[in-house]
């Protein structure tokens, strides 16, 4: 499923299928440097409060997304840390954009860039330093063999865990506050 352009780039490839709620049932499965991965998102209400738990590969917890008053942006904790949600969508370089720190020692900026006026909305994702585009989140359902119907596909240049955790983080998060209009 992953793709090659010119040169050696390979394009990776996440479909994301659902019923469209970022945070619940929302499963994106592809190819990323050619291997299968599969991340899902889980949401429920725990007597503490409402959790979203991120998997990898169906064993591996990547991190936990706790709301605060069930629907607004608490905290997100990945292994030991513990940090606030919106630092994932911090404001960006204009009012459709949201920046969100990862990369080499998490000292990068990066951000979502909404694409067009209406839902669902599309996401470009961008490296700031040097501004170079390395992802595109395109909602146009697709029917797919072996998957069935996806209702958006992720498409990405860049080949580091880290940062495909966090840029899939904050596209949950992008995703949630767009479609609730918050």
């Amino acid at each position: 499923m992953a793709h090659h352009h010119s040169g050696h780039e390979i394009i990776n490839e996440l479909y994301f299928t659902g019923q469209g709620d970022p945070r619940h049932k929302c499963v994106a499965i592809g190819y990323h440097r050619d291997e299968p991965v599969v991340y899902k998102f889980d949401t429920v209400d725990l007597p503490q409060g409402t959790r979203t738990t991120v998997t990898f590969n169906e064993q591996s917890v990547v991190a936990f997304f706790d709301w605060a008053l069930a629907v607004h942006l608490g905290s997100v904790i990945k292994g030991a840390d513990r940090a606030p949600m919106a630092d994932l969508v911090r404001p960006g370089s204009s009012n459709t954009a949201r920046a969100f720190m990862s990369g080499r020692g998490g000292k990068e900026r990066f951000e979502w860039r909404r694409v067009g006026d209406k839902h669902p909305f599309g996401y470009e994702l961008f490296s700031l330093e040097p501004e170079s585009r390395i992802g595109r989140y395109d909602p146009t359902p697709r029917e797919l063999p072996k998957i069935g119907r996806a209702y958006a596909l992720l498409e990405y240049g860049f080949h580091e865990e880290n940062l495909i955790r966090d840029a899939l983080l904050a596209l949950c998060l992008n995703r949630w506050i767009d479609w609730r209009g918050m």
